[in-house]
């Protein structure tokens, strides 16, 4: 019995000591940390997520405000054009050199925002430019549209407004049809159209647009705003070359760029040319239509 209180006595004083330990090292770290604290700010750098540039930013060269006689005007390469939007209505400018025909700038812009036919326009203006497209004409009876890269100026209208869904082939003839008396045949020696040459035909198709487009001014001013404004990419226009044969007519599209006096270049296909081209002709030769299709203010 003796023996057996002895053990139970020793095991109490061990576990009061190790409480005790416990306790004593506890004040300790209590009293360590106390002593030693010390309070730590962190500033997080007031720049630490500013951007370089502003935002957003825009690399689509269609998506540039176009130019007018007291506006800044967009530059391009041909290739690539860069344009940093910096205030919250997103006007855009850009800055570019492209030779003889870069886009000028004024410092007073009065921009407004492409279409988006006008956009799709301009974009597949940019593909033929590249294209190994020729001049040249045949004809396609099962399709009426050109097969093979033979085209006549009046195929370059033709065809990127069927890219963006508007058949002339159709639309055309169907006009005639109903309009005759706009379309006298009398100078092609027959009666009734003949759907697959028509829509190919510059005369034709200017009556066609007369009709349904919305017509613009056919002299470029370049020192009269209210003119200048009307020039827009994608407008199409039509170029005269023997005043007593409107069958020889030329036609082509406004570009979305200049030449160093801020006057549209013009995108289209010639004898002369040989293959699609952007060139500088707009003052030079004598404008005898222009015209914006769709109609953006007709009726849908």
């Amino acid at each position: 019995m003796v023996r057996t209180r002895k053990i139970q006595v020793r095991k109490s004083q061990g576990l009061k000591i190790i409480i005790f330990a416990i306790i004593v090292l506890s004040a300790v770290q209590v009293w360590f940390l106390i002593n030693n604290y010390k309070e730590i700010i962190t500033k997080i750098p007031i720049d630490l997520f500013k951007a370089p540039v502003s935002y957003p930013i825009s690399e689509l060269v269609i998506d540039l405000p176009f130019r007018n006689s007291e506006g800044n005007t967009t530059a391009s390469n041909g290739s690539s054009t860069q344009s940093e939007v910096t205030d919250a209505s997103s006007t855009a400018t850009s800055e570019g050199q492209a030779g003889d025909t870069t886009e000028t700038t004024d410092s007073n812009a009065q921009a407004f925002e492409l279409s988006d036919v006008q956009k799709k326009i301009v974009i597949k203006l940019m593909d033929l430019i590249d294209s190994d497209i020729t001049w040249g004409y045949k004809t396609y009876p099962d399709t009426g549209y050109p097969t093979e890269n033979i085209w006549a100026s009046t195929d370059v209208i033709a065809m990127v407004l069927k890219d963006l869904d508007y058949d002339l082939m159709e639309l055309i003839n169907k006009d005639m049809i109903d309009h005759s008396e706009d379309y006298p045949l009398d100078i092609k020696k027959r009666k009734d159209p003949i759907k697959y040459i028509d829509f190919r035909d510059t005369f034709f198709q200017e009556q066609f647009f007369r009709r349904n487009a919305l017509e613009l001014d056919k002299q470029y001013i370049p020192d009269n705003k209210d003119n200048v404004i009307q020039w827009q990419p994608g407008d199409i226009v039509y170029f005269q070359f023997d005043p007593d044969d409107p069958y020889q007519d030329y036609g082509g599209f406004i570009s979305s760029r200049s030449n160093d006096q801020g006057v549209p270049l013009v995108i289209m296909l010639s004898k002369e040319l040989v293959k699609i081209s952007e060139v500088d002709k707009l003052m030079e030769y004598t404008v005898v239509g222009h015209f914006r299709y769709p109609n953006p203010y007709a009726e849908k």
